[in-house]
């Protein structure tokens, strides 16, 4: 108590960020363990997106997870890395986590834009994107720990980045696929890898389209994740 006032401590989200050499760091809120833990119906995603218009001096990357309760919808925790100003990143989230908000209440924040300081698809709006669609089913994925894991042993690794990425790889180009591809059954399980893994999610709706229903995209591609290859 002070001067006769008893004020209440809410506790804090684990808010916190860090410069390191040629990298910045943050996070706020839960990870994906400790939300488990909590007993938590965890929905995560590792995403990689432009920091700013991709075209501007200096644009780099966030490598971001975004957590969130699947059946809720309510927004749990972010960790983000990159060059630029992830405190940002870190601050929206700060914003949501002390509202209470769930995914769809952020969904469509009217958030800053200018070339040389975000991308017309905020870089956080961006990363709610695809955990939402991971949530509905739009995307399915497997995350850098599944993939560290070996929960992609069954699949055959396929290259679907602008152009041929990755040395011993099979590759497909997104704007030849016009109907079934005769290298691959449509019941065949394919994980598409691209850079970031915002082709291999649009390739993944293309193939789907054409019967491809046990493809995986591989979140934050080969930005994030060591790609094993056969030799």
């Amino acid at each position: 108590m002070l001067a006769g006032e008893q004020p209440t401590y809410p506790g804090v989200l684990g808010t916190g960020v860090c410069m390191l050499p040629e990298l910045n760091v943050g996070r706020t809120g839960l990870t994906e363990a400790a939300a488990r833990d909590a007993g938590y119906d965890v929905a995560a995603v590792t995403a990689v997106v432009d920091d700013k218009a991709h075209y501007y001096p200096g644009a780099s990357n966030f490598i971001v997870k975004m957590i969130a309760d699947r059946k809720s919808g309510n927004f749990l925790g972010l960790q983000v890395l990159g060059k630029g100003a992830v405190d940002k990143m870190v601050d929206i989230a700060v914003v949501a986590l002390t509202m209470g908000a769930t995914l769809h209440d952020i969904e469509n924040m009217d958030l800053a834009y200018a070339p040389p300081f975000s991308t017309a698809i905020h870089p956080f709006a961006h990363t709610l994107n695809v955990l939402l669609n991971k949530i509905s089913g739009e995307m399915d994925s497997i995350t850098p720990t599944e993939y560290m894991e070996g929960k992609a042993a069954e699949y055959k690794i396929i290259d679907v980045s602008i152009n041929p990425t990755l040395e011993g790889v099979p590759y497909i180009d997104i704007t030849k696929i016009n109907g079934t591809l005769p290298e691959y059954g449509t019941d065949e399980k394919l994980l598409l890898v691209c850079a970031k893994g915002k082709r291999a999610y649009m390739t993944q709706n293309r193939m789907k389209f054409y019967g491809y229903n046990n493809t995986k995209v591989l979140e934050a591609g080969h930005t994030f994740n060591e790609i094993e290859t056969e030799e």
